[in-house]
């Protein structure tokens, strides 16, 4: 089995809101959230890392509530909030929330769940670069646009869309170049070691390790 990753990314709100935020939306699912010193591999940790006014709170590994956790917290801080995954290391994706709405998505492989989609089901999972930017102060269309395609089936990461990037095309932490590209950090570097805070996440799906 390959890796599995969820995250939301909130645009101009700081910590210490989404925290809050976050409060709020577990004890909706009848859970909680809090700082905690645990281990790197407790199956309830959350990292939370900022970048500039922006931030980003990686859930637990075992967490399935990440795109209804980023409208959530889109709706109560009337914020732009990106619910990005990556499935099985098959693929990355997003949805991108503003006050709650949907707005946008993406996933390079928009079959991989059913081989038999229709062209309108396939392109609704295009992504709109010009519609983000607008969401984003400061972001220009084009430096995020040559994300937005489909993969072909057996693409293995080396085409890269940007000459600055770490990952190409195939490979599911294009992700991480994609999260810089729109002024979010990844709050764990390459070695493993965290770069933000640690917290404890659980709700009513997601039982609380003692």
């Amino acid at each position: 089995m390959g890796i599995f990753l969820s995250l939301s990314g909130v645009i101009n709100k700081d910590s210490q809101a989404v925290e809050t935020s976050v409060k709020k939306f577990t004890e909706v699912v009848k859970g909680g959230f809090q700082r905690a010193n645990i281990a790197d591999d407790h199956p309830n940790l959350a990292v939370m890392g900022v970048h500039g006014s922006n931030t980003t709170l990686v859930y637990p590994n075992y967490f399935e509530e990440w795109d209804a956790a980023s409208a959530f917290i889109s709706k109560d801080l009337n914020a732009t909030v990106f619910s990005l995954h990556i499935h099985d290391e098959d693929l990355w994706m997003f949805q991108m929330y503003h006050n709650g709405e949907n707005i946008t998505r993406f996933n390079p492989l928009p079959d991989y769940w059913e081989e038999d989609i229709t062209t309108e089901e396939a392109n609704y999972w295009l992504g709109d670069a010009d519609l983000i930017s607008q969401y984003i102060p400061g972001l220009e269309p084009a430096s995020i646009q040559k994300y937005l395609r489909r993969w072909d089936w057996d693409e293995e990461g080396e085409e890269k869309a940007y000459p600055e990037d770490e990952f190409g095309f195939g490979d599911c932490w294009q992700v991480v170049d994609f999260m810089e590209k729109v002024g979010l950090e990844y709050p764990i570097d390459e070695t493993g070691t965290l770069l933000g805070k640690k917290y404890k996440l659980w709700t009513s799906q997601l039982d609380l390790e003692q």
